[in-house]
């Protein structure tokens, strides 16, 4: 297939891509420099010079393409829309990269012992209740000749990076506290990259029109990876905080959605109806000892691109990046 990958150059388009070419595909990816396009080509994909708001390249793109994979982000309903209307009557793939976000309850560092299947009635948080919305608008248009997946990753980890991990690791060692909310009992269920790329080429294959999949292979408590982040970075123990401290030193979305809530899933229709079979490691053992040791133990973010600077002189208030 020739598949049109949106995000390419970003933390999931990049593995998804990998993976897409590995199995023998053509990929196509929307990238939004001549920088980027040059890195695209470098690992054999082409380049597709254009942005969320360029309408027209996107329909063009998603026309040209056997199949549409829209990892950019999750909240940008906009351009989800353009995909739709450009694809309808097609009956070609389009799969929307989702997030267990929209199951974030607010809790402020409680445990919250609910764990969602696809099939649970939900009303979401306000905060991301468009999100959600835009997963139901995506699996409607199943109806009008569209063969549509949503995909929900949950906190992805793995080769040192992630949405949620840098910022904490960053505010880490900026600071000198590794912070997490309240009780931090709250938990987020989470996937190895490597495991959700695999994810995405299955769906292709397998998955039917109009549905949907809740993907993850464990969770972790939010105090406990705090906690393994302070050792990580040599600090002595993790500390917790009120919300308005966390809202302070992390910004208020990231606390409320993803650093204080609970997002707990269960996997088994991916397991079962996609041959789906995660294997990467266990989240805290792969930030406390794998590849977030060998990436952040002695520098900062890695795609800030500078020198590495040591943990004493970034405690003593050196920004690293």
């Amino acid at each position: 297939m020739h598949i049109f990958v949106t995000g390419a150059t970003g933390y999931i388009g990049q593995a998804v891509s990998q993976r897409l070419l590995q199995a023998g595909h053509t990929v196509c990816g929307l990238v939004r420099s001549e920088s980027g396009a040059k890195a695209l080509r470098a690992r054999g994909i082409a380049p597709v010079l254009g942005g969320l708001d360029d309408t027209a390249v996107l329909r063009e793109a998603a026309l040209a393409a056997d199949a549409v994979v829209d990892t950019a982000t999750a909240d940008h309903a906009e351009s989800t829309q353009v995909f739709l209307s450009a694809l309808e009557g097609t009956n070609k793939k389009f799969i929307r990269t989702s997030g267990t976000g929209i199951y974030t309850d607010l809790a402020q560092g409680e445990l919250n012992p609910t764990i969602y299947t696809e099939e649970v009635q939900h009303s979401p948080a306000e905060i991301v209740a468009t999100r959600y919305a835009t997963d139901l608008a995506v699996i409607d248009a199943a109806s009008r000749g569209i063969h549509t997946v949503v995909l929900r990753p949950s906190m992805i980890f793995g080769d040192g990076a992630s949405e949620q991990l840098p910022l904490l690791i960053r505010q880490a060692i900026t600071s000198g506290r590794s912070l997490y909310v309240g009780r931090g009992d709250n938990r987020w269920s989470n996937v190895y990259i490597a495991d959700l790329a695999e994810a995405y080429f299955l769906a292709l294959d397998k998955a039917p029109a109009g549905s949907a999949y809740n993907l993850a292979a464990g969770e972790a408590r939010m105090g406990d990876i705090a906690e393994t982040i302070a050792r990580l970075v040599g600090l002595q123990a993790a500390e917790s905080c009120t919300p308005e401290v966390a809202y302070q030193a992390l910004g208020q979305r990231w606390v409320d959605v993803a650093i204080s809530s609970n997002s707990r899933v269960d996997s088994a229709k991916a397991r079962t109806e996609l041959g789906w079979n995660p294997v990467g490691p266990d989240l805290l053992d792969d930030l406390g000892s794998g590849s977030y040791k060998r990436i952040w133990a002695y520098k900062g973010d890695p795609h800030d691109h500078v020198q590495a600077v040591a943990i004493d002189d970034a405690l003593e208030g050196v920004d690293s990046h």
